[in-house]
């Protein structure tokens, strides 16, 4: 297996190729590695963490940043992982395709639900068509490693929906298997892994193989870690370094803390990989997370924080508060990106679909609707605007949090225009609105205060939703 000190030789070998042999660097077309972490907090990583606060400790990201470009609004398609990866891989918002949440949005027990959720759908229609399709189509090698969570193999699982490589990826959501990361060949997708080997590290070593194999040809590398979705586990040697560190706030707990630096660590690998092949100049490294960190709720009035906090960010993972959607988004592209750069233009995951085709010169479907903006003139200049008008979300259905009664969310559906947001709640058929460039932490509700603001945002929010034919909650009968 490829791994970071197999890179010690890879000079060597590439010395010794063919004299026509073709490398990368003289392929017009770059290559993608697009590293997808599950449940990563907007302040678990340095460069987006409140000073001094650098309890995880991130230096490859901190490193990534400083030579590519660091989004301050970028923003999950959703507040948990099933509809975030949907929308990515489709390029486009529920509902115009079917997954709004993890299994069913009727969460919690019936009688604390006022309203009736939207039915859901768990697998990504076959006759969507993905990212990876279109690039495999365009001679892409394609290759998929982790976290899947859009229907089962070998019905709807990565290889029916584009990619060439399915290493891990299942309908599961996160490692259920018996022995869950120290047990990586429980999963029915992987058989090779070594005996005692933590799931984090193969996924990364796995990775790491396939650009070696393809390093000869244009590819597409999806890079889905399980981590750092719970169980909580990491290897004892990391988790013992943080139960020497003092806690910062709510950044305190010692194994999450190592499943962060682990994360880091492989991060580390890829890049050291893409130096060593001479890749590195060729390469798209993307590196975003699918939704907030599981932290936070003490902001949005619940008793438990979660495992970490996105403050200043209010909620987190399930809530569509900004610290449920918010999340690090950072892109590396050597002669396209100006290194250490910062954009606080409005992103979001589905705009990766058009952005990556326009990178990779590649065409999208003819007939097929994408739902986001390629943000290639960002990539190449900062301070450059889409001039879209906004961002959207939906999601019709329930996410229960730790105590009975106790919601992460309830029905919302929400629009991003410029600062401010709009968030309309179905329960008590309730208003929210926060200018996000006053008040990040969305403290002061200014729908009263601001009601012209108020009815624009509503009514294009209610054009939208009806435009799309949106599912809406209905009333208990």
């Amino acid at each position: 297996m490829w791994s970071s000190v197999a890179c010690v030789v890879v000079a060597a070998l590439m010395a010794a190729r063919p004299a026509g042999a073709q490398s990368m660097s003289d392929e017009p077309r770059p290559n993608i590695v697009f590293v997808y972490i599950d449940d990563l907090g907007y302040t678990d990583v340095n460069p987006y963490a409140p000073q001094p606060d650098q309890y995880y400790e991130t230096p490859n990201v901190t490193r990534l940043a400083g030579q590519g470009m660091r989004f301050t609004n970028a923003y999950a398609n959703a507040a948990n992982c099933a509809p975030s990866r949907a929308a990515l891989m489709s390029g486009q918002y529920y509902p115009t395709q079917p997954i709004y949440t993890v299994n069913s949005g009727a969460r919690g027990k019936a009688e604390n639900r006022a309203v009736v959720p939207a039915e859901n759908e768990t697998t990504l229609p076959l006759e969507k068509v993905t990212l990876a399709e279109r690039l495999d189509s365009a001679g892409y090698a394609t290759g998929f490693m982790g976290k899947w969570h859009l229907g089962s193999p070998p019905e709807a699982g990565p290889k029916q929906q584009g990619f060439d490589v399915n290493v891990g990826g299942t309908a599961t959501g996160h490692p259920s298997w018996e022995g869950g990361y120290f047990k990586p060949n429980n999963n029915p997708q992987i058989d090779d892994a070594p005996e005692g080997a933590y799931m984090t590290d193969y996924l990364f070593d796995k990775a790491a193989d396939f650009i070696y194999q393809h390093r000869d040809e244009p590819f597409y590398l999806q890079l889905s870690p399980y981590s750092v979705h719970v169980p909580l586990q990491a290897p004892e040697d990391r988790v013992g370094h943080f139960q020497q560190k003092t806690p910062i706030g709510e950044h305190n707990n010692p194994t999450y803390g190592a499943m962060v630096k682990s994360v880091d660590r492989g991060l580390g690998q890829i890049m050291e990989t893409l130096n060593v092949l001479g890749l590195r100049e060729n390469t798209i490294l993307i590196f975003y997370s699918d939704n907030g960190g599981l932290g936070g709720y003490t902001s949005i009035g619940l008793e438990k924080n979660g495992v970490t906090d996105n403050a200043p960010l209010k909620g987190g993972k399930g809530s569509f508060y900004e610290g449920g959607i918010r999340v690090p988004f950072i892109v590396r592209w050597p002669g396209v990106v100006r290194p250490g750069t910062t954009s606080d233009e409005p992103i979001t995951g589905v705009d990766l679909y058009p952005t990556l085709l326009e990178a990779t010169g590649v065409e999208s479907q003819e007939n097929y609707t994408l739902s986001g903006s390629s943000v290639l003139p960002v990539w190449k200049n900062a301070g450059a605007s889409l001039e879209r008008e906004n961002l959207y979300w939906h999601f019709p259905g329930y996410l229960q949090a730790y105590g009975p009664g106790d919601w992460r969310t309830t029905p919302v559906s929400v629009i991003r225009s410029g600062p401010w947001k709009l968030m309309k709640f179905y329960e008590e058929s309730r208003v929210e609105l926060y200018n996000l460039e006053d008040d990040i932490g969305e403290t002061r509700n200014l729908a009263q205060k601001r009601p012209d603001t108020r009815d624009r945002l509503l009514d294009q929010l209610n054009g939208w939703l009806e435009e799309h034919d949106a599912p809406l909650p209905k009333p208990k009968e």
